[in-house]
């Protein structure tokens, strides 16, 4: 595969890693969870243990990023290095983001903002949901050396995204609303967008192993067996075989 391609599959496998994660803490947040983690500290820590927990957690999408970023390159003694990118396309996508908004803001009406606003959580969700549903099949496809499951893995991932959204968009809203609060949707596109970005390409960045390998869908022919030559031990050469 080419190292653009190769470039942009492994930033889809990091934008479905970091936006599950990212929509899994959410998730585990609104359930409560995260208070009964809080609850088996004594009560006089829990503001010192507020602020060493929240930021862990915050890390953890960038580290599932990583960790799968690097098994999908077929590299995973990278994974540190993976999750570093993350880190830092996180951070930059939220910088950019917060500067863009601010800018626009200070700009436009507010009128005009809801305006562009109002129609926008449809197709992010459906966006949203088809990039991760397809940045999982490419992971598994890259797991299990299918090119064909590589190759289909966007148009899978649209079939069954408005197939779900015309079959029971209750759920999907549902789902959706996890993500309920601005400050939640702003963590969330910077870890899928920035996130994904930066981790591949730290790990493209890093010399490793022929990507063109039979587990990519390819046939490296360095991988080949060497034919023996004539009178070679483990070969036997024809004259003999004649004397035999």
């Amino acid at each position: 595969m080419k190292p653009r391609g190769e470039f942009w599959e492994l930033a889809a496998c990091g934008a479905a890693a970091g936006g599950v994660s990212v929509w899994a803490l959410a998730a585990a947040a609104r359930a409560g969870w995260l208070r009964a983690l809080l609850d088996l500290f004594p009560p006089s820590t829990w503001d010192a243990v507020t602020w060493a927990l929240i930021p862990l957690l915050l890390l953890v999408p960038m580290a599932v990023q990583g960790a799968v970023v690097a098994a999908a390159s077929y590299r995973p003694r990278l994974t540190g290095r993976a999750a570093a990118g993350g880190i830092g396309g996180s951070l930059l996508a939220l910088i950019a983001a917060g500067i863009l908004a601010s800018t626009a803001l200070r700009r436009l009406s507010p009128s005009l903002v809801g305006t562009f606003a109002r129609p926008l959580p449809d197709p992010l969700i459906l966006g949203s949901a088809t990039l991760l549903a397809g940045g999982w099949l490419l992971v598994a496809g890259r797991l299990f050396g299918s090119f064909r499951l590589r190759r289909a893995a966007l148009a899978l991932a649209a079939l069954g995204t408005i197939t779900a959204w015309l079959v029971a968009r209750g759920w999907v809203l549902a789902a959706s609303d996890v993500l309920d609060r601005i400050e939640v949707v702003a963590f969330f596109i910077a870890v899928v967008v920035g996130g994904g970005l930066g981790c591949a390409w730290l790990v493209a960045r890093s010399q490793g192993p022929d990507l063109t390998g039979p587990r990519a869908g390819r046939y490296n022919v360095r991988n080949l067996p060497r034919r023996p030559e004539r009178g070679e031990k483990g070969g036997e050469s024809i004259p003999s075989m004649v004397r035999k």
